[in-house]
């Protein structure tokens, strides 16, 4: 599954534990392709404009990957680990955390071109117990744009994720998933450069529940 290149580098040996002195919790999370058409083929349009992905290379496709996060909470940092593999560096505002990887990656197609660049960018909502329990217990649509309901509400009985007596109160992560293939360099791709090896963008729906 080529555009799940970079959660499934992480499966590794196994490592030492994450960093951090707080575990945030570890998710399964299910990634579903987002179509911009019903057809969802190679000729489909992404919202603004573009093919869905022209690299031959690249099958959306379903796919689950479990993931830990954690965080320092002397400094803030925060990382997620996935499937057991080296920690990534992400942000982490409260409610949403953030985390960008790349790696340099030649695919079959592209090697006419210069090096190519394979990014995935992942970006998920924690929701607390009792803002699950406020859309349904399950992820709400636009988890990262409004869709989760935000402390303290219209009775003040909603918060947000954070410790408790209990441990760290989320039971679920919900969000995207955006996998990109580019050319390493600027500039325009060279004559005999496949279509797609500058211009692949794949994006993912994220539903995760705490295990």
């Amino acid at each position: 599954m080529a555009s799940a290149l970079l959660v499934l580098l992480a499966g590794c040996p196994a490592l030492p534990p994450p960093p951090g002195d707080e575990k945030l919790g570890e998710y399964t999370i299910a990634a579903e392709p987002v179509r911009a058409l019903d057809d969802g083929g190679v000729g489909a349009l992404r919202a603004d404009g573009g093919l869905w992905c022209p690299l031959v290379d690249i099958a959306p496709a379903a796919f689950r990957f479990s993931a830990t996060v954690t965080r320092e909470s002397s400094t803030g940092q925060a990382w997620l680990t996935l499937g057991g593999g080296y920690p990534r560096d992400a942000g982490w505002d409260g409610q949403v955390l953030d985390s960008s990887a790349a790696v340099r990656r030649l695919f079959p197609s592209c090697g006419g071109c210069r090096p190519t660049i394979a990014t995935e960018r992942i970006r998920f909502s924690l929701m607390s117990r009792s803002q699950s329990e406020a859309v349904g217990r399950a992820c709400p649509a636009n988890p990262l744009d409004g869709g989760v309901p935000a402390p303290p509400g219209p009775d003040g009985g909603i918060s947000g994720p954070g410790q408790t007596a209990e441990g760290f109160d989320a039971l679920y992560a919900c969000g995207e998933l955006e996998f990109s293939v580019a050319l390493q360099d600027a500039g325009e791709p060279e004559p005999d450069c496949a279509p797609g090896c500058d211009d692949c963008v794949v994006n993912y729906t994220l539903v995760g529940e705490r295990r």
